[in-house]
């Protein structure tokens, strides 16, 4: 059998709905609900995807759910259909039901993509779980660039016919999946799940925003407890981690309504642009992990957010400015970009702090990640509101710059006297 039947082999028909779902939540939600949301003001922005960050604490209740009934079926439906559900109603609402509907959506989207990690972990041979996650990594980006390609036609009409046409992509989820995922019971116990599982999901940093999309973690043996893992160089890598996530998070919370208001550049021009720039950006995966293996996890992951600083610098002049050209979101891309290398170093930077302890430090990791989210997605609202996109762009930079100046006097300098281990 040649290689490629091999791989072909290993595309599996229930990636379906998940890419379904997947586009609905980082293809359509980042540009649509943010345009529908700013009839209550830009500060309404931030709250509203800021909400759709903090649904990603579902994933351990789905996981949980998983693990005890192995009701794939049920469970993704379900997920489906909160998304449905809570597009179709999002622009029937006041702004405080808009936030609890946003967070309804980030809550099933976050379920449904654990739900697709565990098909893999639990259903499969461990030794197909790597090439088994990167075609279904593969069917999420696919989902979400024609999620935002939809995102770019769907931006020019009313917000209800918008929104009601965005619901019909989640909602198709539900009888595919009903009908696509099999009947069996998992492949095999599991011990435990390296860390890099926990990276699944990670195609481009989704606006408003993850660093993952929610996944769940599967449970190892405990040997020094979640608190312990905390400390050390660890616990100022979760700091540094956190001030540079909430720093992007503010741009991309406000990534239509600031490209539109800011740049001129109309929300269907942007939807294209992300779009482009996410698939443009998938090789750079590959790229990122030789990287990382040739000169650190470390290194790859201050030299992202040192260019993460610039950009955004860059972006808050050209937003003073009201610059309207390609320029913006040629900025935009870098920034996009340098989240390849990110999601990348990341799990791997945190199994090499926390050997022993990689599934409390991986799931500590993601839950700073969704806080992050949360406060940087309402403060750049609110911070968009009272002085303006420049101002807020400029604590974005600020914030990511604090992460990058913990990481290197407080990760990076206390590890100079040590080799990193090489990485596989």
């Amino acid at each position: 059998m040649s290689a490629q039947a091999k791989s072909a082999h290993l595309i599996e028909p229930w990636f379906a709905p998940f890419a379904l779902v997947n586009g609905s939540a980082v293809g359509l939600v980042p540009i649509l609900l943010p345009l529908v949301a700013i009839r209550y003001g830009v500060a309404q922005v931030g709250l509203v995807m800021g909400a759709f960050n903090l649904g990603a604490f579902a994933a351990p209740v789905t996981g949980n759910l998983a693990d005890r009934y192995h009701s794939y079926r049920l469970l993704t439906a379900g997920c489906a259909a909160a998304c449905a559900v809570s597009l179709w109603l999002f622009p029937l609402v006041g702004p405080w039901p808009e936030v609890l509907l946003a967070l309804v959506n980030g809550a099933g989207f976050a379920g449904a993509v654990t739900v697709a990690s565990l098909l893999i972990v639990e259903r499969q041979p461990r030794a197909q779980w790597n090439q088994r996650l990167g075609w279904l990594e593969t069917a999420l980006s696919v989902g979400q660039g024609g999620g935002l390609v939809l995102a770019a036609w769907l931006a020019g009409l009313h917000a209800e016919p918008a929104l009601r046409a965005a619901a019909i992509v989640p909602a198709s989820g539900v009888p595919l999946a009903l009908l696509l995922i099999p009947r069996q019971r998992p492949f095999a116990p599991r011990a435990f799940a390296p860390g890099w599982l926990t990276s699944i999901g990670h195609v481009g940093e989704w606006g408003p925003a993850s660093p993952s999309r929610a996944h769940h973690l599967v449970r190892r043996p405990k040997r020094a407890g979640f608190a312990t893992v905390l400390h050390g160089r660890f616990g100022w890598f979760l700091a540094a981690w956190m001030a540079g996530f909430a720093g992007a998070a503010v741009l991309f919370a406000l990534y239509p309504v600031l490209f539109r208001s800011a740049f001129a550049v109309p929300p269907r021009t942007s939807a294209l642009a992300f779009a482009a720039i996410v698939f443009l950006s998938l090789p750079l995966f590959e790229v990122a992990g030789r990287v990382s293996q040739r000169r650190g996890s470390a290194a790859v992951l201050a030299g992202a957010l040192a260019a993460r600083v610039i950009l955004l610098i860059v972006l808050a002049v050209l937003a003073a400015r009201h610059v309207s050209s390609a320029v913006p979101l040629v900025a935009f891309a870098g920034i996009m970009f340098a989240w390849s290398f990110l999601s990348v170093a990341s799990p791997g930077l945190t199994g090499q702090l926390v050997p022993g302890d990689e599934g409390d430090a991986q799931g500590a990791l993601n839950a700073s990640s969704g806080l992050a989210g949360l406060v940087g997605s309402v403060a750049g609202g609110f911070a968009a509101a009272h002085w303006g996109y420049p101002a807020a762009l400029g604590i974005g930079a600020a914030a990511v710059a604090a992460g990058l100046a913990i990481f290197a006097t407080k990760v990076m300098y206390r590890a100079s006297s040590s080799q990193e281990p090489p990485q596989g």
